[in-house]
């Protein structure tokens, strides 16, 4: 790593965050700047930095913490985040605005985005739907391989 940065000095390196990891999908209404949706995913087992393994939490601090942030930060649409927590307090690691590869966790427990695009596109306001989900519903991701002769 010394070496990298020696010879790399635009590399950014991430401190490392042995708690637990959460990640994020969050909504902020198009046409009134308001985060309407929040979906909280606590992250169980994570492989080549995907989440094989997750349960959906209600966490009214960290909602709030998000909230916050995408409201400040000026954010539009869907976003994807991931907040780590160490000895109770919450470190914002990544933020991108985008859906999430966890996203159908959210929506298979209720959270409807694509509806909340649509009604801005209408130039409805969406109104806020934080609690739209059910905590305790787990999703677990597999890669299946199958093999099989082939006649030429």
């Amino acid at each position: 790593l010394v070496f990298a940065q020696e010879h790399c000095p635009e590399l950014m390196v991430q401190e490392y965050m042995s708690g637990q990891e959460y990640g994020v999908d969050c909504y902020v209404d198009m046409l009134s700047g308001r985060c309407v949706s929040v979906f909280i995913r606590k992250k169980l087992k994570m492989r080549a930095g995907e989440t094989d393994k997750a349960v959906s939490v209600r966490d009214p601090q960290l909602c709030e913490l998000v909230r916050g942030f995408a409201e400040r930060a000026g954010f539009r649409g869907q976003i994807d985040l991931d907040v780590f927590c160490e000895d109770g307090v919450y470190y914002l690691s990544e933020v991108n605005p985008r859906y999430g590869g966890g996203y159908p966790h959210a929506y298979l427990c209720g959270v409807d985005t694509p509806s909340m695009y649509i009604a801005n596109l209408e130039g409805r306001v969406n109104e806020p739907q934080t609690d739209n989900y059910e905590a305790g519903i787990a999703m677990m991701k597999y890669v299946e391989l199958k093999l099989r002769r082939v006649e030429d």
